[in-house]
């Protein structure tokens, strides 16, 4: 039996599905996120960037958003079996895959296939968001950013933010106040704006396809602690698999893992 689309403000469930969200990434879409990450112009050439396409797995939820800050984002998982192209029209059919309870809230997974409308697949894709409990917060705390240990990574990139880059990189997301007001951020609890933990994907991306666009890919990011729109942050590797974003005082932003490359 199917599951009901889920509704805004309703009781998420796994196996519920979402409603459908159609999508293409042009040329001047992937620039935009592109000059916001500082990813060199057309290094991607005419296929799409994952971390690009990953940021439709928000889109694809925001409508069940309620409140100004209704989930955190944990991590993205993006499996690409062949490219996407430049203007290649996809749809994202989404479900809820899994719920897992924890002593702060909810860790709730979206699933979703990049279906093409011949009905193939080329992407696959899942949202982790952290359904966080504000008074078992409070009460836990949020605890501390963990120190990055880098013996044996490789220092790839630096990225310094500013607001505009932080503001730049959302701006298909004008509502997730966030990312662009420090009234709304300290609302929230947070000492400033705060950039999305996909920037951290796209320099990831960034990093494996400075030595060739990979034709298939799985990669995995967890986001470990936010990033502010004025830090600063190097991108390190190790051997093909392991990527990290760290923050320049030496705590971990982020923690990629990719398999299956293809190039």
């Amino acid at each position: 039996m199917n599951q009901p689309a889920a509704q805004a403000g309703s009781e998420r469930v796994v196996g519920m599905t979402l409603l459908d969200w159609p999508t293409v990434v042009t040329a001047r879409r992937q620039a935009r996120y592109h000059a916001a990450a500082e990813v060199p112009r057309n290094l991607f050439g005419d296929v799409v960037d994952l971390s690009v396409l990953a940021n439709d797995t928000i889109l694809a939820t925001s409508y069940l958003k309620t409140e100004a800050v209704d989930g955190l984002h944990a991590g993205q998982r993006m499996q690409q079996h062949e490219p996407v192209h430049l203007d290649e029209p996809l749809t994202l059919k989404g479900r809820i895959g899994s719920i897992r309870e924890t002593a702060k809230g909810n860790i709730v997974t979206y699933a979703f296939d990049f279906q093409r409308p011949n009905g193939s697949v080329p992407v696959t894709g899942e949202l982790i968001s952290f359904q966080v409990d504000p008074a078992a917060m409070r009460k836990k705390g949020a605890g501390k950013p963990v120190a990055a240990d880098t013996a044996g990574f490789t220092k790839l990139g630096h990225k310094v933010l500013r607001p505009e880059l932080v503001g730049g990189y959302s701006f298909e997301f004008p509502g997730y106040l966030v990312h662009f007001d420090p009234k709304e951020a300290a609302a929230v609890g947070l000492p400033a704006p705060v950039a999305q933990g996909l920037m951290s994907l796209t320099w990831m991306m960034e990093a494996v396809a400075m030595d060739g666009v990979p034709k298939a890919i799985n990669i995995a990011a967890d986001f470990r602690s936010p990033i502010f729109w004025e830090d600063s942050v190097d991108i390190f590797s190790r051997g093909s698999g392991e990527l990290m974003v760290a923050k320049a005082d030496g705590s971990i932003c982020s923690l990629g893992r990719v398999t299956g490359l293809v190039r």
